[in-house]
C-alpha cells in the first residue's frame, strides 16, 4: 500500500461502494461557507470524496447527500496538494433523515 493514510479494505466495518456523485457540505459553525465535492466511495460508516475546499484532519462537517439525508462527520485524513483537488476521508458520527410529507 503506497498511501500512508489508506485504510486496508479488510479493516473497515462497512464495505465501501463506488459512487461518483456530488456532495454538498459546510464546516461546523455559524457563517461557514458551503462547499461541494465528488464522492469516490461511500458506506454506512463514512466516505471518501474529492474537493478543493481547505479541509484539515479533525474538522467537523455537515454533509447533505440529498434533500432527505443530513450527516455530521469528522475529517479523518486529507491527501493531495493544498490548493488543488484533495482526497478527504470522513467518518460519520450522526445520520439524520428528514421526513417530507
Amino acid at each position: 500500500m503506497n498511501d500512508k493514510n489508506a485504510v486496508p479494505q479488510d479493516q473497515r466495518r462497512h464495505p465501501r461502494r463506488p459512487v461518483g456523485t456530488t456532495v454538498d457540505f459546510r464546516l461546523a459553525g455559524a457563517g461557514a461557507p458551503r462547499c461541494s465535492g465528488t464522492i469516490a466511495d461511500l458506506s454506512r460508516g463514512g466516505m471518501t470524496f474529492r474537493t478543493d475546499a481547505p479541509l484539515e484532519e479533525g474538522m467537523t462537517l455537515h454533509l447533505a447527500l440529498s434533500r432527505d439525508i443530513n450527516i455530521r462527520g469528522e475529517v479523518l485524513n486529507v491527501c493531495g496538494p493544498v490548493g488543488g483537488q484533495r482526497r478527504c476521508g470522513v467518518r460519520f458520527h450522526k445520520i439524520g433523515y428528514v421526513r417530507t410529507n
